[in-house]
């Protein structure tokens, strides 16, 4: 794409008269102009609020940096004074006087007045069509960033070869357009010699036909540096997404269960066509990798074997960050995909943590959804309906257990539970919620800590009439409340003497009697229950007087691997004394009937 006299020095200082500029054939019979504001010479937007003037009436007012007109029509070919005013004065700071013929031109305020003087910049525009199939680019620098010679700045592609003959571009130099094939473009801002980002742009598409002037800008007084894209339709602003300069780290997971065996899942990795990772397996992740610079990154994942890939895609990724990329999906009810998301930053807590849906259990985004609770049933930061491939913002937490399961939205049923976890100071954990439940069972995996061990979710195993074996008429009736992570019940039984009935509340919670509040949230994990054990009194038949309960005792059941059928049972209450006892269910849930 080299372009003879592909750069030009600026056009208009103050009292430069711009005289035998070139125009466009097919212009109107008449003068108009797109006015644009880039001279970043006050530390405040407001303070950069100028009004412009042509031929002592003003034309424009307020008209703030960053911002440019549509065509304005002058009037007829001959000369204009143009003039700009900084709000609430009456002097110029920037006064030109132009010849200009008919046509249409691009006029920008430039320069911040200390490393770089106030003036303007003229271009001429050519709105002729391009070629079918092309476009046309032009770039203008008005970053006034550095003093003098200081500024000089190389246009480049995300490969840093130099674009359009633009190697050593001085401040208020502008190229002539460059037609080039519609498409995506992925350019940047250098130093000349390609060592130094200055402003990194993110990929845009670029449609047959377009016409484009792209203005470096700021860099001075507190403006960042930054590009605008001058087009039709595209006033007043229109600054362009950009990249944050600086380093990466990226850690590379495989989280996709696409088959019921690991080993078959094994997968290499290649960025930007390259190869870095081979024979990666379900649930296995890297150490941070460090990628030269921001920028996107074409990513695919080729199943070992295979020659083309299963997954493939562009991860876009700030500098001064660190990410996590992962492989997800499953093929059958979530498609095969990435997933890209920044590491936490700590930010007053002691580590700091986010949380990912990554496990495709179900075919619709409804269905996947999740709540993130706490064992005793709270919804944690808000975490109420995640769907699959959402992600949580950054949580600071301090130091301390964590226990935390995965439920459906309501709560009402658990999906994944994690036992008690206690996470290193100062570590920023990406926790994933993995498997689908088809290929790979549901699981928790956090980065850089790994898999995470799990505990039964609370389910209804154990819910039913209990009879303590060898014992007639004398048992446990228990209902599990999986939201809550809490076991409930009464036991049946006689005083020790006199033979009369016996009654005891039990509650994994163990509050003090009356109290609404739990005292144990989350005591029950589907396989030990520690339970106070209450004692009723004073109440009568139909409510007629208010039973009291006391606080008398533990029991504490151990389901073991049968939390359906079986159980032992160990008790300490207070005027009966301890003993232990085994406990069978005589009516086992629905949910255990199905699995037999």
């Amino acid at each position: 794409m080299h372009v003879a006299n592909a750069f030009k020095p600026r056009l208009l200082q103050a009292g430069l008269i711009l005289a035998g500029m070139a125009f466009s054939a097919t212009a109107l019979a008449e003068v108009r102009a797109t006015v644009g504001h880039f001279a970043p010479f006050a530390d405040s937007l407001a303070g950069t609020s100028v009004s412009i003037r042509v031929n002592g009436a003003e034309a424009l007012s307020d008209v703030r940096y960053g911002q440019f007109t549509e065509y304005l029509t002058l009037g007829e070919a001959g000369t204009y004074l143009l003039e700009v005013v900084p709000t609430g004065t009456m002097t110029a700071a920037i006064s030109a006087e132009v010849t200009l013929p008919d046509g249409d031109y691009t006029v920008l305020a430039s320069g911040d007045g200390t490393n770089q003087p106030l003036g303007l910049i003229a271009l001429s525009d050519d709105n002729s069509a391009p070629a079918d199939g092309n476009i046309k680019l032009r770039v203008v620098h008005a970053a006034p960033f550095a003093a003098g010679d200081g500024t000089a700045v190389s246009v480049r592609d995300q490969n840093n070869a130099v674009v359009g003959g633009l190697a050593s571009v001085p401040f208020g130099a502008f190229s002539d357009y460059l037609e080039v094939p519609a498409g995506r473009y992925d350019l940047k801002v250098a130093s000349p010699d390609g060592s130094a980002d200055f402003i990194d742009a993110r990929p845009v598409r670029l449609d047959s036909g377009a016409i484009v002037t792209v203005v470096a800008q700021g860099g001075a007084n507190g403006f960042p540096l930054g590009l605008s894209a001058i087009a039709p339709g595209a006033a007043p602003t229109n600054p362009l997404a950009l990249f944050e300069i600086g380093p990466v780290n990226v850690t590379v997971a495989h989280l996709a269960p696409f088959a019921p065996v690991i080993a078959d899942t094994a997968v290499n990795v290649l960025v930007n066509g390259t190869q870095i990772l081979s024979g990666v397996t379900y649930k296995q992740f890297t150490d941070p990798l460090p990628l030269p610079a921001q920028g996107a990154y074409q990513i695919d994942v080729v199943p070992v074997g295979a020659t083309e890939p299963a997954i493939s895609g562009e991860l876009q990724l700030d500098g001064n960050r660190g990410y996590v990329a992962a492989a997800v999906g499953n093929g059958l009810t979530q498609p095969l995909d990435l997933l890209a998301t920044e590491v936490p930053a700590i930010d007053g807590g002691d580590y700091a943590l986010r949380v990912v849906h990554a496990a495709p259990f179900a075919a619709t985004a409804a269905a996947t959804a999740v709540s993130i609770r706490t064992d005793g049933g709270a919804v944690v930061a808000g975490l109420s309906e995640v769907p699959y491939g959402a992600f949580s913002p950054a949580l600071s937490l301090p130091v301390g257990a964590l226990d935390l399961k995965v439920a459906t939205p309501n709560g009402s049923t658990n999906l994944i539970d994690l036992p008690e976890v206690e996470l290193p100071a100062g570590v920023q954990a990406t926790v994933f919620a993995i498997g689908d439940g088809i290929n790979q069972p549901l699981g928790i995996l956090a980065l850089p800590v790994g898999e995470l061990p799990l505990e039964t979710p609370v389910d209804f195993s154990s819910n039913g009439h209990w009879n303590i074996v060898d014992q007639i008429f004398e048992g446990l009736s228990l209902i599990p409340r999986p939201e809550e992570n809490r076991l409930v019940g009464t036991w049946y039984s006689y005083a020790t003497a006199g033979g009369d009935q016996r009654w005891f509340v039990v509650d994994t919670c163990q509050s003090a009697p009356g109290d609404s509040s739990c005292a144990n949230p989350g005591g029950f994990d589907n396989r030990t229950a520690e339970m106070a054990v209450y004692s009723t009194s004073g109440g009568t038949f139909g409510g007629g007087n208010m039973p009291m309960l006391t606080r008398v005792g533990l029991l504490t059941l151990d389901f073991g691997d049968t939390p359906c059928t079986d159980a032992q049972a160990s008790y300490e209450i207070d005027g009966i004394g301890s003993g232990t006892f085994a406990i069978t269910n005589l009516m086992p849930s629905a949910a255990c009937l199905d699995a037999r």
